[in-house]
């Protein structure tokens, strides 16, 4: 399958070499404002056609598909023109900002029967499908936690869109990630939740949020760009507690239970942990599907609708 790539900043790169370990895939245009004659990727390259404008990436009749690597404001406008001409949709996260434009990609995905799926590694990597049936030998959940948070503000130069009013900051940036594992793995209506933010120049620097869910499940998640923690979700339930380290590519975790039993478990990731989605979508098209059932659009809807209430009822 060839992939037309819009945008070539670092998670663009990285999709580059995650797709060299598909069986199918491969880019084969790249539409970039800032990739000059000289360089270096392109001197190494040179089957890959490098438009300047994201438009001719569109245009180019060789596609199958296109991945968007843009700033997160940029998400809606692409992926609504590549949809529009039947071009099948692999979203970085968040797919958008608001609930009301995803209803937009939705409904432009419908009408043109043609794919959306936004990048949510996660539920891609083959320990998250033994991680839910592991999820019997706990017995019913009763509180989980997850947390994504890093220091990621001095690395980034004052014009960087993670530090934009509208387009940055610790939700859109990496909230997708414990947001969405949390809402796969309890599955069950939310009833409330409670809130905090610590807002800096008009962005969210850090978020933590405590969800109550209508099946008695609490969940707590925390996240940041300003403040460095170990990455682990927690899964606790009657019978014993499932420790997750790094759960957003889940490789490792152990499963403690109150009998005194200690489980294990460790599950390769082939290539890394983006080729099994980037393999998926392309499975997807090449089958002619709409609508992934793994990560569908309901789903990214759902983590979008949990963001804007944290920021309601902050």
């Amino acid at each position: 399958m060839n992939f037309g790539v819009i945008g070539y900043g670092n998670i663009a790169k990285r999709f580059f070499n995650s797709i060299q370990h598909t069986e199918n895939g491969r880019v084969t245009a790249i539409g970039s404002k800032s990739l000059t004659v000289n360089d270096q990727f392109k001197i190494e390259n040179p089957s890959i056609t490098v438009y300047d404008s994201y438009q001719a990436v569109l245009e180019d009749d060789t596609i199958d598909g296109v991945y968007i690597a843009l700033p997160h404001m940029m998400h809606k406008e692409w992926s609504l023109k590549a949809l529009a001409l039947k071009i099948p949709v692999f979203c970085e996260k968040p797919a958008v900002l608001t609930t009301a434009d995803m209803k937009e990609i939705e409904l432009a995905s419908l009408e043109n029967k043609t794919l959306f799926m936004e990048a949510f590694k996660t539920k891609f990597n083959v320990g998250m499908d033994h991680l839910k049936k592991d999820l019997d030998l706990i017995g019913p959940i009763q509180t989980l936690s997850a947390n994504f948070c890093s220091n990621a503000i001095p690395e980034q130069k004052p014009t960087s869109y993670l530090l934009q009013k509208g387009q940055g900051g610790a939700l859109n940036d990496i909230g997708t990630y414990p947001i969405g594992f949390v809402l796969d793995i309890v599955a069950a209506p939310i009833r409330k939740i409670n809130p905090t933010i610590e807002m800096r120049n008009g962005i969210d620097e850090s978020f933590s949020v405590t969800i109550y869910f209508e099946n008695g499940v609490q969940a707590f998640i925390e996240g940041a760009i300003n403040e460095a923690k170990e990455r682990v979700a927690i899964i606790s339930g009657q019978r014993g507690q499932i420790i997750i380290p790094m759960y957003n590519r889940i490789e490792d975790y152990t499963i403690a239970l109150t009998n005194g039993q200690k489980i294990d478990r460790h599950y390769f990731i082939a290539g890394d942990d983006m080729t099994l989605e980037i393999q998926a979508f392309i499975d997807l098209v090449e089958v002619g599907a709409s609508e992934s059932r793994r990560h569908s659009l309901q789903d990214t809807f759902d983590i979008i609708r949990v963001i804007e209430k944290i920021r309601q009822e902050k």
